[in-house]
């Protein structure tokens, strides 16, 4: 059986740069969403899958004003640390995945993921993504991020394999113009970029739900 994250390890003890590059995609991301418009003023409300101890619940609820901010997350002790950090009505956090266990969760005006879909195997790659619309309010935004090869990604990971520092062997990257097609199957692609800032590079597409 091929070997898989270990998720509990990756919430109790983030990589030692997690604190900046989570810190560098969180303001991507708001950038990205106000850019396109549509999110709605002090009204809106964000659901973040696999997002167990979300680094990015704070920057969000700020940066768009949302009024409401849900996670989804299939690892308990990531749902723990997120309930523990975020109290209050205006957070929630879901013990499931991104196929089953969200009978009560609502539709959002804003449903993203970071580093989620590329740990699934390529068959249940697109279901994820399509789950991300099918969560969507009408009319709503979908944003995604994801590992893509580049050649500073590819020296970076092979290094950290080579060290023994590399957690995540179940990670696949996936191309950026193939998942923003993927994308624009389910919704209408608004946005898709490189994020370099990070190093080990992600990239980021931004569409939005069918009314």
């Amino acid at each position: 059986m091929p070997e898989t994250t270990d998720w509990n390890r990756y919430y109790e003890r983030p990589f030692i740069t997690a604190h900046v590059t989570r810190r560098i995609t969180a303001c991507l991301i708001a950038k990205t969403v106000l850019a396109a418009g549509g999110f709605p003023e002090r009204d809106g409300g964000i659901l973040e899958l696999g997002g167990g101890n979300s680094s990015f619940c704070d920057t969000l609820k700020r940066r768009l004003r949302a009024r409401s901010y849900t996670v989804v997350d299939s690892n308990p002790r990531g749902i723990e640390l997120f309930r523990r950090k975020h109290p209050g009505p205006e957070t929630a956090a879901v013990l499931g995945d991104v196929f089953s266990g969200l009978d009560g969760v609502s539709p959002a005006d804003l449903v993203f993921s970071v580093g989620l879909v590329e740990h699934f195997p390529p068959e249940k790659t697109e279901a994820a993504v399509r789950r991300h619309f099918e969560l969507a309010k009408p009319g709503g935004l979908v944003l995604i991020t994801f590992p893509t090869s580049t050649p500073c990604y590819r020296l970076i990971r092979r290094s950290a394999e080579a060290l023994g520092l590399w957690r995540f062997p179940d990670e696949r990257p996936l191309p950026l113009d193939g998942t923003a097609e993927l994308c624009g199957g389910y919704g209408a692609v608004l946005a898709k970029r490189l994020n370099r800032a990070i190093l080990l590079t992600q990239g980021v597409v931004l569409a939005r739900a069918p009314r």
